[in-house]
Formats: C-alpha cells, structure tokens, sequence
C-alpha cells in the first residue's frame, strides 16, 4: 500500500462513531482512541520508506506537498521546517494535493447555497469504493439541525474520511478529515472562527479545504490544501456531492442536485431523526429495509452505534414509554419509494384505532466503507396535535421510538406488500459498470 493509502486507511480504521464537540473533554477521549493508531501507523509507514537515521530513530522527515493557487508559480515542492518538533509534512499524504492541478473551480453563491472555491480532488481510486457512477450523485450526508457553529461532523462515504462544519458566517462545508501536515484528523479539534484547527499542531483550515495558519512551521507556506467537497443545504439535510468536482463543471454538477425534495409530505411534522453506524453493506441495509417479498422469521440481530451530538441518556422511563407507543396500533406498509442513490422514502399506517394515522418514514444509506454503513432515519408524524411542545417534552422518547422502528425494520418479521425493490434494482444495473 503506498503511503497515501496507509495514510488514508488509517484515519478510516480509527474512526469512532460521535459527532466531534468543542469541549475539551471529548476532545482528548477521541485523540487517545485515534492519534495513537495514527502515530503507530506513521511509524510502520516511514520504516517501509525510509529506513533510520544515525541514531537508529525513524527517519519521518520529508517535504509538503503544496497545490499552487492561480498566479503563484509553479509551486514546486517546498520544504516545511518545524519550529516545534522538527518534521515537516507526512510523506506521500493524500491530503495534500500535487502542483499539477493549478486552477480552482469557480465560488458560486446564491439565494439558497454557497460552495467555495476550491482546486480539483486528488483522490487516488484505487482506495475509493464504489464505481464513478454510483459516487456521481448528491449524497444527504447529515441532518442540518445536527451542525451547528461548535460542531464537527466526522463520517466516511466510499472509504474517504470527511468532515463537516460551518464557516464563520453559517454556510456549511466538507473537507478532508485529514490534516496535510501529519494526517491526523482534524475532526479530534475544534472549530476556530469558522476553521477547523488540527490538535496536533494547530493548522488551519477553511471549507474550502485552503490552510491558512500554520504556527507550527517557521514560515507560512502557500497553496497548501486539503480535499474539499461541495455541500448544499436544503430539506433539513447536508448534501455532499461524491463525483468529480473540477473547473468547467460546476453547472453540470449542479443541475443534478435532487429534485425531488426529502422534506416531509404535507401535514407530517419530523419528530425523531437518528443517526447509527451498522457493522454491514449499505447494499445489505437497504435490501432489509425493502424486504422484498416480506419476511416470515426474525433475522441475525443487527447491531448499530448511534451518532449524535446529544446523546440519548440510560433513563429507562423513555423506553417504557415508547414501548407502549410503539405496541397502541398495527403497523401497515402504505407506500414506499427507493430515490437514488440511497434514499428509501416510506409511508406506514397505525391501524386498530380511531382516526386517521400515519407514519412518515425517511431512511438514507450511506456506504461509508467496507463492511459498514451510516443510515440517517428520520420519522414524521401527522396525529400530533402540537408537535413542538410533544419534542420538548417528550424529545428521547420519540427518539427511543425511532431506534426501536429502525431496529425491528432490520430485523423483524415483516408483511409482503409494498416495496420498490424493481426500480432499486434497475438502479444498481446502471451504475454497476463506470459510463464516463
């Protein structure tokens, strides 16, 4: 694996499934789990490179890598003199970019969204999953409400690590989750006046994936970026386009933003949305979630990891009673529609009672890497007479709720009915193979 790749997986294999928190707490919980498979990783790596130096140290010491912005040369390599601990940047780091790619895609900001400029990904394919077809869509990545100016929003999609933050006026960006210096995560830091800071030695970086401080080099050096990615917000999610992002493709990229809108039918009003990482295919999720032709028995049990900056306490009396919510009325499948490319939107009637009721369920499948997958689920309601007052009350047992639905969808015994397996399926043969 090249240096690159050892970089990249490492930060991947590391991950832990919180959102990153300003608060100094969390903050050293994560650096002790992440940093030191990082430091072993950087460890194993430069013995494969470059052997020790005369007192028998690992010799780590290579030259950063830096893009060249528009007009500033040819930005050759540069040597990067650490004032604090005498390396400079990781050798072979993905995150920064090569000088070949001068030019930047375009700023483009309007009413509803606004993307930075920024230069084109040098992502290396043989570490990503996924074929150019199926990563050249809008993926809703996070919920908005969960992203606010303190917090950072770690997560993989097709075996690359982001994250998400807000710049210092509230619009939403998605770099790298890599820092260019030594690739440690910049989501184990914080958020400083709009910039994600890196805890190891404290560069900075904007939603354009542009590092503009560096305290810990003695002179400041130019054109140095990490990955970015577009993001737009709309319907309550973060959107992050996966495919190909370069100059002279901007509009095009655009005009494939969703359609369709994943906002809640008229008359439902969100009451829960979840996030949980599942030790499985997003593939596999989906196909359970479908469950083509019904299910007559039980399944494996499915477990997952719940990601969410609030988390839900031990408190068992929220639990009773979103058991007893969950068992007032029969669930009966009303519709449901497979919007690509991993979006399983769904309504559920609730029988054997008087009135009208209906659940609204969404449920995005992210294929976070090998063997894993985040499933964003979110669950609307139309028989709640005063839903902002039933949140604030009530806000862990719709939660509670919510996980229990999302736990028996993958594993319980399920009726035949309605489905869209078909047009799923047709969507898996058109990206199966790369068209571009």
């Amino acid at each position: 694996m090249s240096a690159a790749g050892a970089s990249m997986s490492a930060a991947s294999a590391s991950r832990i499934g919180v959102v990153a928190r300003n608060t100094p707490g969390a903050t050293m919980m994560r650096a002790r789990s992440r940093c030191a498979a990082s430091a072993s990783t950087r460890a194993a790596r430069s013995q494969r490179l470059g052997g020790k130096d005369k007192k028998g140290r690992v010799d780590v010491t290579k030259s950063t890598r830096a893009r060249s912005a528009p007009g500033e040369g040819s930005g050759a390599t540069a040597e990067a003199s650490s004032s604090t601990d005498g390396d400079a940047a990781a050798p072979g780091t993905s995150s920064a970019g090569s000088s070949s790619h001068a030019t930047r895609t375009r700023a483009i900001k309007n009413g509803e969204f606004f993307i930075p400029s920024m230069p084109p990904a040098q992502m290396e394919e043989q570490f990503l999953t996924g074929t150019n077809a199926e990563r050249a869509h809008w993926f809703p990545v996070a919920f908005a409400a969960g992203l606010d100016e303190t917090t950072m929003i770690p997560f993989d999609l097709f075996n690359v690590p982001w994250v998400m933050f807000r710049d210092a006026d509230g619009n939403a960006g998605c770099i790298k989750d890599e820092c260019a210096h030594r690739a440690c995560p910049l989501s184990l830091g914080k958020l400083v006046n709009g910039k994600a800071q890196c805890p190891y030695h404290g560069w900075e970086y904007t939603t354009g994936g542009e590092c503009v401080k560096m305290p810990s080099i003695k002179k400041m050096l130019p054109g140095v970026y990490v990955d970015a990615a577009p993001v737009v917000e709309r319907d309550g999610f973060l959107y992050l386009w996966a495919g190909k992002w370069e100059p002279g493709i901007e509009d095009e990229v655009l005009a494939k933003t969703p359609r369709r809108s994943l906002a809640p039918p008229q008359g439902f009003t969100p009451m829960a949305e979840v996030t949980v990482d599942i030790p499985m295919e997003a593939e596999e999720v989906l196909s359970r979630l479908m469950a083509p032709g019904g299910r007559t028995s039980r399944t494996a049990t499915v477990s997952f990891d719940v990601v969410d900056a609030k988390r839900i306490s031990d408190s068992v009396f929220p639990k009773i009673v979103a058991n007893v919510l969950r068992g007032l009325r029969k669930p009966v499948p009303r519709t449901a529609t497979f919007l690509p490319a991993c979006v399983l939107d769904s309504t559920v009637g609730l029988e054997d009672g008087p009135g009208d009721w209906n659940v609204h369920q969404m449920h995005v499948v992210l294929p976070a890497r090998p063997g894993r997958c985040r499933l964003l689920f979110r669950l609307s309601v139309d028989f709640v007479a005063v839903p902002e007052i039933a949140r604030a009350i009530g806000g862990e047992v719709w939660a509670n709720l919510a996980q229990m639905v999302l736990k028996e969808q993958l594993e319980g015994v399920r009726a035949s009915g309605v489905d869209d397996v078909e047009r799923y399926q047709e969507w898996k043969v058109s990206v199966s193979g790369d068209f571009d």
